[in-house]
């Protein structure tokens, strides 16, 4: 049986990697601290579902769906969809965490975001699995740790925000943090670039629909990127 005892060495280079990814989201945790003040759920409850479903995406346009009394199968649809995306990051990290306790199969999960499965994926394949499992929770928690401050600093923002604007400028300024997590990746910079065009211009739609265009719009944009990159290469 593998020895997966705490092994700190892993830990603090994990929370030391992951540093350089975590800082620009922090712009997006603030944004959702702003928009929980402006979404009539409470701030409480915005709270803790901001660090309970873990994805600066899907909550924003949760909350701003919410804020436009749109219906609950609309809003869990729109979450699903852009949540999609996990589904392949855990079926990507699969082959490199099989064997881990079982109680990782149920944690482990949880913390896997972007930056978290970037850093994870690009680990060398032969890394011991202890050293592994170690690495991949102290990015982890540091990302978390800063998402949940970043989140509350922007709940205290948000009492001095003008709330006329708040939701209007939530979704591009979330994709401006995109675009910065994205800044070596041309067509996640090109996602976050169409993505937060659109959002202005759909700012004003009914029932927060704006939202759920400008997140079709930025993934077809950087799919056809991806695309075109793929073949000039």
């Amino acid at each position: 049986m593998s020895d997966f005892s705490f092994d700190w060495r892993a830990f603090s280079t994990g929370a030391r990697d992951i540093i350089a990814l975590g800082f620009p989201g922090i712009p997006v945790g603030m944004v959702i601290g702003v928009v929980i003040t402006e979404s009539g759920i409470g701030d409480l409850a915005g709270w803790v579902g901001s660090w309970v479903i873990l994805a600066g995406a899907a909550n924003l346009a949760m909350l701003e769906l919410m804020a436009e009394q749109t219906s609950a199968a609309v809003v869990l649809l729109t979450v699903a969809f852009i949540n999609s995306r996990h589904a392949m990051y855990s079926a990507a990290l699969r082959p490199r965490f099989a064997g881990f306790p079982r109680w990782f199969r149920f944690v482990g999960p949880y913390f896997l975001i972007d930056q978290v499965f970037a850093l994870a994926a690009s680990q060398p394949v032969d890394m011991p699995d202890r050293e592994r499992m170690w690495n991949y929770f102290g990015s982890a928690i540091t990302l978390w740790v800063l998402w949940v401050a970043s989140v509350t600093a922007g709940l205290f923002l948000g009492d001095i925000i003008d709330p006329d604007w708040q939701l209007t400028f939530a979704v591009p300024l979330l994709f401006a943090g995109l675009m910065l997590l994205s800044i070596t990746n041309r067509p996640g910079i090109v996602a976050a670039a169409v993505g937060g065009g659109v959002a202005l211009l759909t700012a004003g739609f009914p029932q927060g629909s704006g939202v759920l265009i400008a997140i079709i719009a930025g993934v077809s944009a950087s799919t056809l990127a991806e695309t075109r990159l793929g073949a000039a290469s």
